[in-house]
């Protein structure tokens, strides 16, 4: 299917790895000039140069998103060297912590920064560059757990159920300005982030067990949801979240 993505200008936060990665590798495979915003910068610049080495345009820009002024020159970076802003995705954000009693402070504040605060930060830069062009795909990554599938990392659910209700609030402020602002919630994906945990002994087998379709997702089945969104073939989805689970989340 072509989706006329070629041309396209996206920013990926998050990036470098996992999900991040998937997205942007299966965006640059449709032709979008990508910058890789992440802030690990051995491994966002391999990523850009991954995508240089195979034909892509790609390039890496280091941006904590939690900080104003790092999305700030991110995005002016962006419009430096490509000229416009076509797509953000909201991939950023730290792995989960914590059970229902022992969850610090210190850990919600890490958790509401980095997934919350970082979608807030850089929707609300992009969004006037958006809004002048009457234009724009703004795609936030949620989380399963915001529906209460699980009872456990309260801090993540919170960030992800603040994530959730933003995205709908400004996908309704920005559809008449024609952007899209959608969410993709994944289930239990394997990447690097997961990779440890899903390691211990029976917990893979457990989730195997709640999930319908019998398998644990990859990033790459998230990121094809992704790229779907980026396109004018969902153009009238507006604060739609789809969830990728396999169907754990029905059970």
């Amino acid at each position: 299917m072509n989706l006329e993505l070629a041309g396209k200008v996206a920013i990926v936060t998050g990036g470098d790895s996992g999900i991040g990665a998937a997205v942007c590798c299966m965006l640059a495979e449709e032709g979008v000039k990508i910058v890789v915003a992440d802030r690990k910068d051995e491994k966002g610049t391999a990523m850009a140069l991954e995508i240089q080495q195979r034909g892509g345009t790609a390039m890496f820009v280091r941006t904590d998103v939690s900080r104003r002024a790092e999305v700030n020159a991110m995005i002016a970076k962006t419009l430096q060297d490509y000229g416009q802003i076509d797509i953000l995705c909201n991939i950023a954000g730290p792995g989960a912590q914590g059970g229902q009693l022992d969850t610090t402070e210190a850990e919600l504040d890490r958790q509401l920064d980095g997934h919350l605060k970082g979608v807030f930060n850089c929707t609300q830069e992009v969004l006037p560059h958006m809004m002048q062009r009457r234009s724009g795909k703004i795609i936030n990554m949620g989380s399963f757990t915001a529906y209460g599938a699980t009872d456990g990392i309260p801090a993540y659910c919170a960030a992800f159920g603040g994530i959730l209700a933003y995205s709908k609030s400004v996908a309704r402020f920005a559809a008449p300005y024609n952007i899209n602002v959608n969410t993709v919630s994944p289930g239990n994906i394997v990447t690097p982030m997961t990779t440890p945990w899903l390691s211990q002994p029976g917990v893979k087998e457990e989730l195997l067990r709640q999930i319908p379709l019998g398998r644990l997702g990859e990033p790459e089945d998230v990121a094809a949801v992704y790229v779907f969104l980026a396109s004018d073939r969902a153009r009238h989805l507006v604060g739609t979240d789809i969830n990728v689970s396999g169907g754990q989340l029905l059970c």
